[in-house]
């Protein structure tokens, strides 16, 4: 299956803690926002009629842009991954008060360009949000122990994964980039280990959730 195709036929939906995690992270007030693989506009549409904000999408599928584009103030179909001269100059007009980047990342083969790429699009202070799968959630630490390393279609194994992040390796990307962390409220879905989670995010954490901003020069 070529690349685009995969995309074509995906499936997009997001979680309810997922979604409540970012709607708290980028606050109440109205703002201009940029959600990166918006997929059908679920989020934006939310996010639009929470607090008013313009929210803008990007996204690579075709009949998910399609769908988007009925939710959102605009929506754009391309890959992110393109140099970003060739990004649509109305995007690049504007500065964005928040950026979101969810279940995108991990597609990348060079995540960290984009994290470079949207510094370009920055309103003073704005929040970008981030959120990646943690391929060494412990169930998963205990499949690779037992020999089971088997690709699915969604989930942490999904085979549109071309990166695979523990905390130490996002965190080191996102200090490499230029970013620091000013929030965190990852997804811990194993009963009684949200306060250890805590301790130990790297272990129990199923999905990383982060709010990051650009360092002050």
């Amino acid at each position: 299956m070529e690349n685009k195709d995969y995309y074509e036929k995906k499936g997009y939906g997001i979680s309810r803690y997922r979604k409540d995690a970012i709607l708290e992270f980028l606050g109440r007030e109205k703002k201009n926002v940029l959600d990166i693989g918006c997929g059908g506009g679920q989020l934006g549409e939310i996010i639009k009629k929470e607090n008013s904000s313009t929210v803008f999408g990007i996204d690579v599928s075709e009949a998910a842009c399609q769908e988007a584009a009925a939710k959102l103030d605009r929506v754009f179909c391309f890959d992110v991954q393109m140099p970003f001269e060739k990004w649509s100059d109305e995007i690049k007009e504007i500065r964005f008060d928040g950026v979101i980047i969810s279940e995108v990342l991990e597609h990348l083969f060079y995540p960290e360009n984009l994290l470079g790429k949207i510094k370009n699009l920055l309103a003073p202070s704005a929040k970008i949000i981030v959120t990646v799968p943690n391929v060494l959630f412990w169930k998963n630490r205990l499949k690779i122990f037992f020999g089971k390393f088997d690709y699915a279609s969604e989930g942490l194994m999904d085979r549109g994964h071309i990166h695979f992040f523990s905390w130490a390796s996002l965190r080191e990307m996102v200090k490499e980039s230029g970013y620091s962390f000013v929030g965190a409220c990852h997804h811990f879905p194993t009963r009684g280990t949200k306060w250890l989670g805590k301790l130990l995010p790297g272990l129990f954490a199923y999905q990383f959730i982060v709010k990051i901003r650009e360092n002050e020069n």
